[in-house]
């Protein structure tokens, strides 16, 4: 069997880097929901033309008595504080955080199997074109994540002070979105090449 192009190793190499750091990120959420600590924080945005209430904490280094959500204002940003959070109160800081990795390992993982297709020189086959699909759905997927942050935000906020405060997602991933369709239109790219190589086949 040839040995594959030195560019097609690299890739390789770099898909495989690109695994390995999805994964370690998911071991970490994991970690963080399964951990105890002290203070747990998330940055956040925060909507003060629909913010009712003035439970805001300027302190750096909230406190208070276990499961106590605070709100950090520091000079730039906002940071929800949760000290000594529960599972539940870790499971929803980390919610955002784990599917961002879950859907980043699978597609890395994805990219991973087209990429080792490059081996046999012809890109353009039907298994490709699926997989580039797979990954512009995961990436839209991807871009839908503030969404659930902001759930799991009100979540967190529901029957303290700090419930009518209009909380946002600090990141909002709008180059999934526009990263997500161009995906999809090169699944379409690879699905007409595949057909267009059975139809030349077809001929000869």
């Amino acid at each position: 069997m040839a040995k594959p192009p030195a560019s097609i190793r690299v890739l390789e190499g770099i898909t495989w880097t690109g695994v390995g750091f999805a994964l370690l990120g998911l071991v970490m959420c994991l970690h963080g929901i399964f951990s105890d600590s002290g203070v747990d924080t998330r940055h956040i945005g925060v909507n003060p033309y629909q913010t009712t209430t003035a439970a805001d904490d300027p302190a750096p280094a909230p406190t208070g008595p276990p499961g106590t959500v605070r709100i950090a204002m520091p000079s730039f940003d906002r940071t929800l504080a949760v000290i000594d959070p529960d599972l539940s109160q870790r499971f929803l800081l980390v919610l955002p955080d784990l599917l961002l990795t879950v859907a980043l390992s699978a597609v890395a993982v994805i990219l991973l199997q087209t990429v080792r297709t490059f081996r046999e020189g012809d890109p353009f086959i039907p298994g490709n074109a699926r997989r580039l699909a797979a990954i512009g759905f995961l990436l839209l997927g991807i871009a839908g994540i503030p969404q659930v942050e902001a759930l799991s935000l009100n979540l967190l906020l529901s029957g303290t002070p700090l419930e009518d405060l209009s909380v946002f997602a600090g990141e909002d991933f709008s180059w999934a979105l526009f990263t997500g369709f161009a995906v999809l239109a090169l699944a379409e790219v690879f699905r007409q090449g595949g057909r267009l190589r059975a139809d030349t086949q077809g001929l000869v």
